[in-house]
């Protein structure tokens, strides 16, 4: 019964991770001009960030997996491949929307 509660507190960090990813998602997709709210440096230092913390929260739950005898948990796998998706598709929008501010 502890190693639910263990993985119940890990899969926090992941969601809070992919809500803050999804409203530099959603700033990055409505803004129309460059702005000081989200910037190149912002937006690489939070996917990094959430990328780093995530993998070692992923590797955190294979150890106490192990040594609890439980078995993996495949849902917090599945948040961190949505937490590197939102990363590098953030990544994309920032310099396909700066390289479209510059054209313009």
């Amino acid at each position: 019964m502890e190693g639910l509660e263990i993985y119940d507190f890990l899969r926090l960090v992941f969601i809070t991770f992919i809500i803050s990813l999804i409203v530099i998602t959603i700033i990055l997709l409505v803004q129309k001009k460059r702005s000081n709210l989200v910037n190149g440096f912002t937006v690489s230092i939070t996917s990094i960030i959430s990328i780093l913390v995530s993998g070692i929260n992923l590797i955190i739950i294979g150890y106490i997996a192990d040594e609890l005898n439980l078995g993996g948990d495949v849902i917090s796998s599945y948040l961190f491949l949505i937490i590197l998706g939102l990363s590098i598709f953030n990544l994309f929008i920032y310099f396909k929307n700066k390289n479209s501010i510059i054209s313009d």
